[in-house]
């Protein structure tokens, strides 16, 4: 069994410590226990990544390779994206930045995933697909709550493919930023992986489900 990982800073681990796993550790851990046999893993990600960026790494062969054998896959991405625009907004008060980030952001996702899809399509049966959504770095600015609800609410949309599902790190974050963010304010510290690992593993590991509406 295959897990692939790919995206930004989360999937890399930033934040978490040497002597703990980060959430794509955490998260193979999961699997394998459900499974109840070993799980190997790929991991193709950057620090600092955008959105735009994980989708042209998807060009890459053995990125290919790892997405077409995968029988799971996870995708990180949009804080960056979000991150610049929302330093922007605060600095200036200009919401249009926002909005396109937003609109960038949604459209690039749309197709990170239809890419996963079709490049797996040569095989009977797809990957379980697993997208996480944006927590809030900014949670001390309750205006930017509103553009962050309204990003993953749209992102959302992306369980009308079958064998997509959004984790809502948002949620599991929610109220409790200062105690799962690092020191850095930015990037989950390893408890904050441990709370990502497990919103992700809630979803469950069903092959597939029914289309949503």
């Amino acid at each position: 069994m295959l897990y692939t990982a790919i995206g930004d800073s989360l999937t890399v681990g930033v934040g978490s410590t040497f002597f703990q796993p980060n959430f794509v550790r955490l998260y193979q851990q999961e699997l394998e226990y459900y499974f109840r046999h070993p799980v190997d893993k790929r991991v193709f990600a950057k620090n600092g990544a955008t959105t735009a960026e994980i989708l042209a790494s998807l060009s890459r062969p053995e990125v290919m390779k790892g997405v077409q054998e995968a029988d799971v896959i996870t995708v990180t991405g949009g804080g960056n994206d979000l991150l610049r625009a929302g330093k922007v907004w605060m600095k200036t008060g200009d919401r249009e930045a926002v909005a396109a980030a937003i609109r960038n952001c949604l459209e690039n996702m749309q197709q990170i995933v239809s890419l996963l899809i079709r490049l797996h399509s040569v095989h009977d049966r797809a990957p379980l697909i697993r997208v996480l959504n944006l927590y809030n770095p900014f949670y001390r600015v309750p205006e930017s709550y509103g553009w962050l609800h309204a990003y993953n609410r749209e992102l959302s949309r992306l369980e009308h493919h079958p064998a997509v599902r959004v984790a809502d790190i948002c949620q599991a974050f929610y109220g409790y930023e200062p105690y799962l963010l690092s020191i850095d304010h930015t990037h989950p510290n390893p408890v904050g992986y441990r709370v990502i690992a497990r919103t992700v593993g809630r979803l469950g590991f069903a092959e597939n489900k029914e289309p949503q509406n």
